[in-house]
């Protein structure tokens, strides 16, 4: 195994990057994107260990923990490379260095820190070498990454403390678990973390049946943001996952695994059960109502591991591994290379949120719904959702996934390789768009898509100050509507210049409301375009809705 100091530098053939670039990507090219991250992450390792020789806030020494973990690498590489690239210990990192800058927060420093000596247990563990380090307890237990969690004290006990590990053996003692960094002598407690049975002290990590996948539950750095106390599964949750992987893997082997929404199952590496509020993790509103889509998130600082909610069946695990598994190949991508000029400003239509979007979350949602509108795709095809349902979600998503890669290539600033990427996307997307459906499906997502649109610029733009006056004096007037052309939406919110005309007016009820007005006729769906210039005209009843759009049909 390299040093932590190895840079590791790679250069990523070209004919890789256009699978990538096409939303799929062979073995190769994802093994390509491991080795990526593999050299990430031993960097954000060696700067760690730097940066914690320099605080004193480890219960021992940086240095002692490194040379006890490299003792075991020349013992058994393969264990201590699995170890060290595992999503549990990439997380612990790399939250560690946001820490160590500030931007970051969590439990006290010398806790979070003093991971370091759970991962060096782990790692002596697999070799197979005998160790005593000082070690953190929360709650009155000890994690050990990908392997399980040690519980000192009994169930109730608060805060965090520290306990000595002796291994000998294979035999793991914990002696001790008082308050603070200094700890405190009391009763021992002996596990064998290898022998994988549970215990009253021991409670093994779960992966699922027949794969090295974990269903995490137990490591405090699962999570996307702060550390996250252990949070076992009941049983009966457990099964239901584990029915619901299995589902879901046989759903995915059935295609070839190379096309775009194709997914190789081994390639995940962790999914942990999202617990949180029903609003999901942070990034993570990507459905049209009734979709059935589980919310689900990843973290960039862990290849191949997800969070996400509890799916309803093995289809939409199926669908959220594969949604989740394209972020983090765009991760990886964007380790490498800058792929835009992103200024952060929350501007653009996203057709799976109901807010407005910056550049970088556009991408991060066009290449995911690639692999979503593929996977959809291949449904149509293998019988395992029903057909009609398959036939309408891969017609909405190339949709609107086309629309996205429109709007980074016109509006957005693409750097070289970001070109590149959308191309791909392009080139894909329009392959799929030529691809029949039946008319009456196509037709039903053309009316989903702009449905989603018409609603999204109700709810987020207004017509300026300018162009409401316009408008509200014509139409009181009764003379000509002024030109659309002549003025352009500005973004509503806080300081939405057309509040007290349209406080308390329901987006959702004034967009169904507009597109029964608008109809199938030809004529009248240009007010669709801009429907808020309607909202403008604050109409509350469905006579007022009428005869604002009928005026507004005189310049439409």
């Amino acid at each position: 195994m390299d040093s932590p100091g190895d840079d590791g530098r790679l250069t990523m053939p070209g004919h890789l990057f256009d699978e990538l670039a096409s939303g799929g990507g062979s073995a190769e090219a994802v093994a390509f994107l491991v080795r990526v991250e593999r050299t990430r992450r031993l960097m954000l390792l060696g700067e760690l260990l730097d940066r914690l020789d320099e605080h004193p806030v480890v219960v021992g020494s940086a240095g002692t923990a490194w040379r006890l973990i490299a003792e075991a690498a020349e013992v058994r590489p393969e264990a201590a490379e699995a170890l060290l690239m595992s999503p549990q210990v990439g997380c612990w990192i790399t939250h560690m260095l946001r820490r160590l800058h500030g931007t970051a927060d969590g439990p006290p420093l010398w806790a979070d820190a003093g991971h370091l000596f759970a991962v060096c247990l782990v790692a002596r563990l697999r070799a197979g070498l005998d160790a005593d380090v000082v070690v953190p307890l929360r709650d009155g237990a000890l994690t050990l990454p990908t392997l399980g969690l040690v519980t000192v004290t009994e169930p109730g006990a608060g805060g965090f403390a520290t306990a000595r590990a002796r291994l000998r053996g294979g035999e793991l003692r914990l002696s001790g678990g008082g308050s603070g960094a200094s700890g405190a002598s009391g009763g021992d407690v002996v596990v064998r973390p290898l022998d994988g049975a549970p215990t009253r002290h021991w409670t093994p990590a779960r992966t699922f049946a027949g794969t090295s996948t974990w269903l995490d539950d137990l490591d405090p750095y699962r999570g996307l943001d702060e550390p996250v106390a252990p949070r076992p599964l009941p049983d009966a949750q457990a099964a239901h996952w584990q029915r619901l992987f299995g589902e879901a893997a046989g759903i995915l082997s059935r295609p070839s695994t190379t096309g775009p929404g194709r997914l190789r199952v081994e390639e995940v590496r962790r999914i942990v059960p999202w617990t949180g509020p029903p609003a999901g993790p942070a990034g993570a509103d990507r459905r049209v109502p009734g979709s059935g889509s589980p919310l689900s998130a990843t973290t960039a600082d862990a290849f191949g591991s997800m969070v996400v909610s509890r799916p309803g069946d093995g289809l939409a695990l199926a669908e959220a591994m594969v949604h989740e598994f394209q972020h983090s190949k765009l991760g990886a991508l964007l380790h490498l290379f800058p792929l835009l000029d992103d200024d952060g400003a929350e501007v653009h239509y996203a057709p799976w949120r109901s807010d407005p979007r910056h550049a970088a979350g556009l991408l991060q949602g066009a290449y995911a719904f690639t692999g979503v509108t593929g996977f959809w795709r291949d449904r149509m095809a293998d019988g395992t959702a029903d057909p009609e349902r398959a036939a309408f979600q891969f017609a909405l998503r190339r949709l609107q996934t086309r629309l996205v890669v429109r709007t980074l290539l016109t509006r957005a600033k693409p750097t070289g390789p970001g070109t590149r990427l959308l191309h791909g996307l392009a080139a894909t997307l329009d392959a799929w768009l030529r691809e029949p459906v039946a008319p009456g499906v196509a037709a039903r997502a053309r009316a989903a898509a702009l449905a989603h649109r018409v609603e999204w610029r109700l709810r987020n733009l207004r017509c300026g100050e300018a162009e409401r006056a316009a408008l509200t004096t014509a139409f009181r007037a009764g003379t000509v509507p002024p030109p659309p052309s002549r003025y352009q939406p500005v973004l509503g919110g806080a300081g939405d210049p057309g509040g007290g005309a349209t406080a308390g007016i329901d987006p959702h009820g004034l967009s169904d409301r507009l597109l029964a007005v608008a109809g199938g006729s030809p004529a009248r769906r240009a007010l669709l375009r801009r429907p808020e210039r309607l909202l403008a005209l604050a109409p509350g009843t469905p006579e007022e809705l009428r005869r604002a759009a009928d005026w507004l049909l005189l310049r439409a």
